[in-house]
């Protein structure tokens, strides 16, 4: 997924990739590394996805 080594370029790793194997988790995981991307928020963590 070219958006997680985004990410991970930028901030490193942050969260815990269990969470990429839960669909529901993923889809939020998604909107909110995209949103550290743009700048509108910090490195998502394991506390953002409880």
């Amino acid at each position: 997924m070219i958006l997680v080594k985004q990410y991970a370029d930028r901030f490193g790793i942050t969260f815990s990739s269990k969470h990429l194997d839960d669909e529901v988790k993923k889809q939020q995981l998604v909107g909110l590394m995209q949103e550290a991307l743009a700048g509108k928020r910090g490195p998502v963590t394991d506390a953002d996805l409880n």
